[in-house]
This record gives C-alpha cells, structure tokens and sequence, in this order.
C-alpha cells in the first residue's frame, strides 16, 4: 500500500511538473499620427496584431476639427503595403465623420509581415484636408 501510495504521488508530482507550451500569443500594436492643415487637424490611431507571418488590422478610431471631435466632413481610410515598386490596397474606405469615427475591418484585412506597409486617413472638412499616416510593421 505504501508503495501505490508513493507511486501516486510521484505520477501526481510528475504531473505538475510537465510544462504545457501555450499557444502562440500575438501582439496588439496601437500607432497613431497627427495631421494639421491651418487649424483643422486630425488624429488617426490603428490598432493590428502580428500572427502566422501577418499583420491582422483589429480597427481604430479618428477625430478631427479645430478643437478634436468636434467637425463634421469626411475620413478616408487606406491600409495598404508595397512589393516593389507596386503599391496593394488591402482595405480602404471613405465615409462621413462628425469628428469621431470608430471603425472596424473584416478579419481578412491583413498585410503580410514581409513587405512594408502603411495606413493612412484622409480627412477634410470641405475646406481643407490633411492626412495621417502610421506605419504597419
């Protein structure tokens, strides 16, 4: 009995000892950028996670105005990477703003972690426009 006893306690003391590999954790990155034209400016900040040989846009949010979030227009978002001296356009969309928008990709939208890329938001108020510009790397 002893020894089922101490043969017990060794498989359980085995058991805690095995170490499991956790799966692969991705990093959430956030970058953001500024653009200003006389007194409108804008604030672009992308939020990715770099997984499996890609970067996999999760979404951002902009604001925009002579005093951020406080001007209506439109934002004009592009994320894109370049082979070459080719330039691909993964994800882009233009829609209006009262000087903030929040927004979502589709889970596909990624660029993939050998090639340059970059995202950018276009914003104008009607009277002038200015772009935001963050790496994606």
């Amino acid at each position: 009995m002893k020894t089922a006893v101490q043969a017990g306690l060794l498989a359980l003391v085995a058991g805690a000892t095995v170490l499991v590999t956790p799966a692969q954790a991705a990093t959430i990155v956030q970058r953001t950028a500024i653009c200003h034209a006389t007194d409108y400016s804008g604030t672009f900040t992308l939020r990715y996670e770099t997984v499996g040989g890609y970067h996999r846009i999760l979404g951002g949010y902009t604001t925009s105005g002579p005093y951020i979030g406080d001007a209506t227009g439109t934002v004009a978002l592009r994320i894109s990477y370049r082979t070459g001296s080719t330039t691909r356009t993964v994800y882009s969309q233009t829609s209006a703003t009262t000087g903030s928008t929040t927004f979502t990709t589709p889970t596909t939208t990624a660029v993939p972690t050998m090639y340059e890329g970059m995202a950018s938001a276009t914003f104008d108020n009607g009277t002038v426009s200015c772009t935001a510009t963050v790496p994606v790397s």
